[in-house]
């Protein structure tokens, strides 16, 4: 897609999010214990900071490789798409939120956000459900038009699927 001409667009890559390897399993459990039941006002005031602790946590190749993989697909994604930007965004666990990087895209220079996600399968909560949501949410105080990539068209994934498989059978020489 080139940008020489036409509107400058700006992309919003979202990925579930994972919990970095290294943060200690008593935050993690009583994050977990606290997820699962009601929660009093004091209960959820510590959900919501232990919430806070894990997706500031400082991530690195080797405590969340998810993480730099989604870099890694986003910069790739900027550099044969020749989009103006491209914003990483997380469902959970990891910063920034999709929220928080549609409000980076509506304060910056592109003329159109297209948000798309890795999580390909119809039926997810996060695609279908909060991603939605999220984008209605950030059209609240965006001036700029929001274009969300769903549903994936099945033959589309099936295509990119064989793809590998071809990939991975060619490299084992299989006859």
């Amino acid at each position: 897609m080139s940008q020489g001409q036409g509107p400058r667009i700006g992309v919003v890559l979202v990925g579930h999010g994972e919990l970095p390897k290294d943060i200690p399993r008593e935050i993690l459990g009583e994050y977990f214990e606290l997820m699962a039941r009601r929660r009093t006002a004091i209960e959820d005031a510590r959900f919501k900071r232990l919430e806070e602790e894990i997706s500031s946590w400082s991530r690195t190749p080797e405590n969340d490789p998810y993480f730099y993989g989604l870099m890694e697909i986003g910069n790739e994604l900027k550099r044969i798409g020749k989009f103006a930007n491209v914003w990483i965004a997380f469902n959970e666990f990891c910063k920034p939120t999709l929220l928080e990087a549609l409000k980076e895209a509506c304060k910056s220079d592109v003329d159109v956000i297209v948000v798309s996600t890795v999580m390909l399968t119809r039926g997810g909560h996060h695609s279908e459900d909060e991603i939605p949501s999220t984008i209605e949410e950030a059209r609240l105080s965006c001036e700029k038009p929001i274009i969300y990539v769903w549903p994936i068209d099945p033959r589309d994934t099936a295509l990119f699927l064989l793809g590998q498989i071809e990939k991975a059978i060619d490299g084992r020489r299989i006859v």
